[in-house]
C-alpha cells in the first residue's frame, strides 16, 4: 500500500489545503509596523524618591515593631509594679487594721474599767486604802499601849499572869525573858504568887512584854505579838511573821533543843479582880489590846492532857542551857 494519498481522493479534498510559498514582495507604500516600546528607565530623582519611600516605610515598620515590643515590655513591668504596690498596700492595710483593733481593745478595756469603777466607786478605793489604814491603826495602837504602860506599868503583871496560865506544864524550870525596866516589877509579882522562875534581862524584849520558856514550850507574850493578834482580830489574817533566826534569840535558847512555840493569846480576867477606876477610864484601844480571847485549840489540848492522869513513865526533860543577860 502506498504511503501517499492522492489529492483527487474525495475523502481528503475538504481537509487538505494546498501549500503555497510565502509572499516576498516589498510594497514601499505600505505603513511601517512598529512594535510598542517598554517603559522608560527611572530617572535619578525617581530612584531617590523610591529609596526615600522605602526608607520611610522601613522606619515606620521598625517604629511600629519597636513600639509594640516596648509597649509589651512596659505593660509587663507596669503589671509587676502594680502587683508589688498592691501587696504593699494590703500589708499596710493589714497593719493598720491590727493597730486599730488593738487600740479598740485597749479603749474598750479602759471603758470597762471606768464602768466598773463607776458601778462600785468605793471598792477600789477601799482596797487601796486598806494597807494605809492598817499601818495607821497599828501605829496608833502601839502609841496608846506604850502610853498606857508608861502610866500604868503594873499592867505587865497581868500579861505575865496570862502567859503563866497558858503553860501546859509547870514540871520544868521556867525562864522568863523580860525588858530590864520590867524585871523588878515582875520579880516582886512572881514572889508574891510563889513563882520561882529564872529571870533573864533581855533588852531586845520590848517594855510591856515577856517571853516564857519552860521545857519544850515557849510562850511569846511580846508587845508586837499581842498587837498583831489584836489587829488580826479586826482586819483578818495577815502574813505570818518571819521565824526568829538563832542570832535573834537569846544565846541560851539558840543552843538548846528545838522547842514548841505557843504564842500567847489573851485570857479573860478573873471576876474576882475587878478593874480599878483608872483602868475603866482607859481608852478603848488599851481595852481592846487586853481584851480576852478564846484559847487556841493547841493550848486547849495541852491543858486537857495536863488535867488527865499522867502515865507512870515520864520522858526526861530536855537539857537546856541558860545564859542570863545582865540588865542594862
Amino acid at each position: 500500500m502506498s504511503r501517499f494519498l492522492s489529492a483527487s481522493d474525495p475523502r481528503l479534498a475538504a481537509s487538505i489545503q494546498r501549500w503555497l510559498p510565502p509572499d516576498v514582495d516589498f510594497d514601499p507604500n505600505a505603513e511601517e509596523i512598529t512594535e510598542p516600546e517598554g517603559p522608560p528607565p527611572p530617572t535619578p530623582e525617581e530612584i531617590a524618591a523610591l529609596q526615600e519611600a522605602a526608607r520611610h516605610e522601613g522606619a515606620e515598620a521598625g517604629y511600629r515593631e519597636g513600639y509594640e515590643a516596648g509597649y509589651r515590655e512596659g505593660r509587663e513591668k507596669a503589671d509587676q509594679e502594680a502587683d508589688v504596690e498592691r501587696a504593699e498596700r494590703e500589708a499596710r492595710e493589714q497593719e493598720w487594721r491590727q493597730t486599730e483593733e488593738q487600740t479598740l481593745r485597749e479603749t474598750v478595756a479602759a471603758l470597762e474599767g471606768i464602768a466598773r469603777a463607776l458601778a462600785d466607786p468605793l471598792a477600789e478605793s477601799a482596797d487601796a486604802l486598806e494597807p494605809e489604814l492598817l499601818a495607821l491603826v497599828s501605829a496608833l495602837a502601839r502609841r496608846v499601849v506604850m502610853a498606857e504602860l508608861t502610866t500604868r506599868p503594873e499592867l505587865i503583871q497581868q500579861v505575865l499572869h496570862e502567859a503563866l496560865q497558858q503553860l501546859p506544864s509547870r514540871k520544868h524550870p521556867i525562864r522568863i525573858h523580860v525588858n530590864p525596866h520590867d524585871q523588878e516589877l515582875l520579880a516582886a509579882y512572881a514572889e508574891s504568887n510563889d513563882e520561882q522562875p529564872t529571870w533573864i534581862a533581855d533588852p531586845e524584849v520590848e517594855p510591856g512584854g515577856c517571853i516564857l520558856i519552860s521545857g519544850p514550850s515557849r510562850i511569846d507574850a511580846g508587845l508586837e505579838t499581842r498587837l498583831r493578834q489584836g489587829i488580826e482580830a479586826i482586819w483578818g489574817e495577815l502574813e505570818p511573821p518571819e521565824p526568829l533566826s538563832p542570832s535573834d534569840e537569846p544565846e541560851g535558847v539558840a543552843e538548846s533543843e528545838p522547842e514548841s512555840e505557843v504564842e500567847m493569846e489573851p485570857r479573860p480576867e478573873p471576876e474576882s479582880e475587878p478593874l480599878s477606876d483608872s483602868a475603866s477610864a482607859a481608852g478603848p484601844e488599851s481595852e481592846a489590846e487586853l481584851e480576852p480571847e478564846a484559847e487556841s485549840p493547841a493550848v486547849e489540848r495541852e491543858l486537857q492532857s495536863e488535867s488527865e492522869p499522867e502515865p507512870e513513865l515520864q520522858p526526861a526533860p530536855v537539857p537546856e542551857t541558860e545564859t542570863e543577860v545582865p540588865p542594862t
